[in-house]
C-alpha cells in the first residue's frame, strides 16, 4: 500500500466524541430573508464592579502571598496601590472566588522577574505601578494564565487534531474585548538618561545585576571599567556565534576541528613569532602616535600596510571601535594584519535568550516580552500593539527656529496631521543654527521658543491629544556656552526651563500638561514591548575625520563577501548603520571629546534594538533595517522650500520618510 505522503489525518475512531463536534442544523445560514440569523454564542465577558477594599482587609492576604510565599517585604503604600488595583479587577468576589490571592501572586512573580535578588522591598514607586499596568492590559485572562495555560480538556479537537490553530489563538479571544478599551499614552514612557536605572555586567555570571545610582564625579577607575565591560559584552557575543563555538564531539573531523575560529589574547603571543592569529580587542592610539590594539591582557603594535577591510567600503574603522584582525605576529613584536573586519552582529531574538529576564527601561517590560518567550503578558502587550494601527509617531530633526522658513515648515507638517493627530511628535536640535556663547544671546533663544508656541497654539488638536519631545542638540544651552557649538560632554541634559515657560503654558491652556517632554540626549521611549533610541549626533562626520585608511588590492579577494549594489547615498547609510550596529554602541567611537563616565555605561544598548533613530542632519533622510533593527534618520527639516521628517507606524515597526513643499 503506498505511504501516503499528503497531510496525515487521524482516524475517525481517535476522535473523542465532543458534543459540539456534530453541526447543529439550526445554526446552518439560510437563503431565505424571513429565516432569523443565529445568535452569536459567545459568551460575553462580564463587567465587574470595583470595590474598596480596605487595608486591613488585603493585609493578610498579601502577607500571606508576598512574604511568606515570594519572601517579599511589602510597604504601606504599596499595600494601598494593590487593594485599589485588587478591588477594580476583581470586584467584591475577591476574597471568596479565589481570584484576588491568584492576582498578587502574579504582581509578586512579575516583581521578583523585573528586580531580581535585590528587589526585596516592595515599595508603591515607578516598578509596582509597571507592573500592574502591565497586568491591566490583559485583563482577567492574566490571572488565569497558569492555571489554564496547558488545560486542553476544553479544546474542541479541531485545535488539537487538525493543526490549524495554537494555543495563542485559543487564548487570543480572551482578552479580544480588553484590547479595544487600551489607552495608548498609558503605556508610553520617555526615559532620559539620567533617570533609567543602571545596571552593571558580571563577567563572571555573564548577566547584569543592579548597580547603585550613577554619579557625575564617579572614582577613576569608573572610565577603566567602561571599556571593560564594551569588551566582556562584545566578546560573549562572539563566543556564542556559530563561527567560534568548538565542535560538541571530539571525535570531529580534523577539517572541521580547522573551521572553528579561535581567539587568542594579545598576551598569549610572546614566543610565537611567525604564527597566524585571530585577535580581538579595541583601536587605539599610543603615546608615541602608534595605532596599536588593546584587550584585557595587553596590547600591541599594529601594521596595517598589506590590511584589508572586509567588507571593503562597507563599515567605518576608527581608533575606539572593536574589531577582529587576521594576521601573523613577527619577531619585531608587530602584528602584521592581513584582514580586519567588524564583528558580526547577534539578532535581537538571539540576545534575548540571554538576557531576556532583565528590565532595563525599568517600566516593568522585560526584553523576552518583545518575543514568543514573552508568556503571557507579553503575548498580550504585543497583540495591543499591533491592534493601535492609528497610532503614529513623527520625528523631526535639526528645527532650527531662527533659520529661514522653519516655522512655516512646521506649520506645514501640523496640518498635514491636524485631523489625524500622532500619538508622539520628537523634535530634535539644534534649535537655535549658533552656539549661545558665554557672551549672552539667552534672551533671544527664549525668543525663539515663544515663537513655537505662538505657534502650536493654532494646533489646539495637537497640544491635547500629542505628546511633544525636546531633545537638545550640540548649540542648546547649557552645554553650547562653553563648547561653541562643538561635541560635548555626552549625555546632554535637556533644555533648562527657563526658556520653555511659554510651551509649558500652551499645554497646560490644552489641559493636557504632561503631554510635553524636555528630555536628554540621547534618551529612549519604551511603548509597549518596544524600546526607540533617540540619538542627535554628527556621528557621521567624526567617522570620516577619524577613518582609518586601507590601501585597496589590486586584486578582489575570492573570500570576501559581495559588496552592496546600494550607491551613493544609500551605500553611505548602509555602512553607517552596519558600524553602529555591530558594536551595539550607538554612541560609538571616535567618541566626544568628555564623557560622563559614571552615567554613559547605562547609554549602552547592549545588544540591537528594535527601532533607533539618529539624527544627523549631514546625511540625506533614511529607513533601513539592518538585521532586524529599524534604523530612521529624519535629516534636517528644511531643505530647498521642501520639509521633511520620518513617519514611523509601531504596529508594524516600519516607518516612512515624508515631505511636503511650502
Amino acid at each position: 500500500m503506498p505511504l501516503n505522503k499528503g497531510k496525515s489525518k487521524v482516524p475517525p475512531f481517535f476522535r473523542p466524541k465532543f458534543p459540539w463536534a456534530a453541526p447543529n442544523p439550526s445554526s446552518q445560514l439560510t437563503s431565505d430573508p424571513y429565516e432569523p440569523l443565529p445568535q452569536s454564542t459567545r459568551a460575553q465577558t462580564p463587567r465587574i464592579l470595583a470595590v474598596e477594599i480596605p487595608l486591613n482587609v488585603l493585609r493578610p492576604v498579601a502577607f500571606r502571598v508576598f512574604t511568606k510565599k515570594h519572601n517579599l517585604t511589602l510597604k504601606s503604600d504599596a499595600l494601598s496601590l494593590l487593594c485599589s488595583f485588587v478591588g477594580r479587577r476583581c470586584g467584591a468576589e475577591w476574597r471568596d472566588s479565589g481570584a484576588g490571592e491568584k492576582l498578587l501572586d502574579e504582581v509578586a512573580r512579575q516583581w521578583r522577574r523585573n528586580e531580581g535578588a535585590n528587589g526585596v522591598l516592595v515599595d508603591g514607586g515607578e516598578g509596582l505601578k509597571s507592573v500592574i499596568r502591565g497586568l491591566e492590559v490583559g485583563g482577567d485572562s492574566v490571572v488565569v494564565s497558569r492555571e489554564k495555560s496547558f488545560d486542553i480538556a476544553g479544546v474542541p479537537s479541531s485545535a488539537l487534531y487538525d493543526g490549524s490553530g495554537s494555543m495563542d489563538d485559543i487564548g487570543g479571544t480572551m482578552e479580544a474585548g480588553e484590547l479595544e478599551d487600551v489607552e495608548p499614552s498609558a503605556y508610553l514612557k520617555v526615559i532620559d538618561a539620567f533617570s533609567q536605572p543602571k545596571f552593571a555586567y558580571n563577567p563572571l555570571k555573564k548577566q547584569f545585576e543592579k548597580a547603585p545610582k550613577p554619579s557625575l564625579l564617579p572614582p577613576p577607575q569608573t572610565k577603566t571599567q567602561l571599556f571593560r565591560t564594551r569588551y566582556n559584552l562584545l566578546h560573549q557575543r562572539l563566543l556564542r556565534t556559530e563561527a567560534f563555538q568548538l565542535p560538541t564531539f571530539s571525535a570531529a573531523s580534523g577539517s572541521a576541528a580547522k573551521a572553528v575560529n579561535k581567539l587568542t589574547p594579545i598576551s598569549n603571543l610572546l614566543g610565537r613569532s611567525g604564527q597566524s592569529f585571530l585577535l580581538f580587542g579595541m583601536l587605539g592610539i599610543s603615546p608615541s602616535g602608534l595605532l596599536i590594539l588593546l584587550d584585557p591582557s595587553g596590547e600591541i603594535v599594529l601594521d596595517l600596510s598589506v590590511a584589508t577591510a572586509i567588507p571593503e567600503d562597507g563599515s567605518w574603522f576608527t581608533p575606539g571601535c572593536f574589531c577582529i584582525l587576521d594576521g601573523a605576529f613577527e619577531e619585531t613584536g608587530k602584528f602584521t594584519v592581513f584582514t580586519v573586519g567588524q564583528p558580526p552582529a547577534e539578532r535581537r531574538t538571539a540576545s534575548v535568550e540571554v538576557f531576556g529576564h532583565v528590565d532595563f527601561l525599568g517600566n516593568g517590560v522585560t526584553l523576552d516580552m518583545s518575543v514568543s518567550s514573552g508568556g503571557q503578558q507579553g503575548r498580550i502587550l504585543r497583540k495591543a500593539e499591533k491592534s493601535l494601527e492609528d497610532v503614529k509617531y513623527l520625528f523631526i530633526g535639526e528645527v532650527e527656529l531662527d533659520g529661514k522658513g522653519t516655522l512655516e515648515a512646521l506649520r506645514k507638517v501640523f496640518l498635514e496631521y491636524e485631523t489625524e493627530p500622532p500619538l508622539v511628535v520628537v523634535l530634535m536640535g539644534n534649535f537655535c543654527s549658533v552656539a549661545m556663547g558665554p557672551s549672552g544671546g539667552s534672551v533671544g533663544y527664549k525668543e525663539y521658543f515663544d515663537q513655537l508656541a505662538s505657534l502650536l497654539q493654532h494646533f489646539p488638536t495637537l497640544t491635547s491629544s500629542s505628546t511633544f519631545i525636546f531633545v537638545p542638540g550640540d548649540n542648546d544651552p547649557w552645554a553650547s556656552t562653553f563648547s561653541g557649538g562643538a561635541s560635548t560632554t555626552l549625555p546632554r541634559k535637556p533644555i533648562p526651563e527657563i526658556f520653555t515657560t511659554r510651551i509649558k503654558r500652551v499645554f497646560t491652556q490644552s489641559q493636557n500638561p504632561n503631554s510635553v517632554a524636555w528630555t536628554s540626549n540621547p534618551c529612549r521611549i519604551g511603548y509597549f514591548t518596544q524600546e526607540i533610541v533617540v540619538c542627535r549626533d554628527d556621528i557621521f562626520s567624526r567617522f570620516q575625520r577619524n577613518a582609518i585608511n586601507f590601501k585597496k588590492p589590486d586584486h578582489p579577494m575570492e573570500d570576501a563577501p559581495p559588496e552592496p549594489d546600494a550607491t551613493g547615498d544609500e551605500e553611505v547609510e548602509e555602512v553607517d548603520v552596519e558600524t553602529k550596529n555591530t558594536k551595539a554602541f550607538y554612541l560609538h567611537s571616535p567618541s566626544p571629546p568628555d564623557l560622563f563616565c559614571g552615567i554613559i555605561g547605562i547609554l549602552l544598548p547592549l545588544l540591537i534594538g528594535q527601532q533607533l533613530v539618529l539624527a544627523d542632519p549631514r546625511m540625506q533622510p533614511f529607513v533601513i533595517t539592518y538585521e532586524a533593527c529599524h534604523v530612521m534618520n529624519p535629516g534636517k527639516l528644511v531643505q530647498r522650500r521642501t520639509a521633511r521628517w520620518v513617519e514611523y507606524s509601531p504596529s508594524i515597526g516600519k516607518g516612512k520618510v515624508c515631505e511636503v513643499g511650502f
